[in-house]
């Protein structure tokens, strides 16, 4: 059964699903992924909110793929899509 749990990125908040059981899993990758955006934004070379969240997506998606050297048969199981639809969900939640 899932829950609605009330997060904040890009100091916007957000009312994410998420199964009871995943709900540590869910704020750790939050976390993350604020901290990605934090360290994009300090940086000063990606302007608009758009352009920082793809950056963090494509560094977030580099720094997996780097560290897991099959990743073209992991990217395909069915636990990877699964996170990876739930990624690209909360990109078209913030970018609305």
């Amino acid at each position: 059964m899932a829950k609605q749990i009330e997060v904040k990125i890009l100091g916007r908040d957000f009312s994410i699903a998420c199964p009871e059981n995943e709900e540590d899993s869910l704020m750790k990758s939050i976390n993350y992924l604020n901290h990605k955006i934090e360290e994009i934004q300090s940086s000063g070379s990606v302007i608009g909110v758009d352009k920082t969240i793809i950056m963090a997506a494509l560094n977030i998606t580099h720094e997996y793929l780097n560290k897991n050297h099959n990743a073209d048969a992991d990217v395909h199981t069915l636990g990877y899509k699964n996170k990876l639809t739930d990624f690209n969900r909360l990109l078209d939640s913030i970018l609305d």
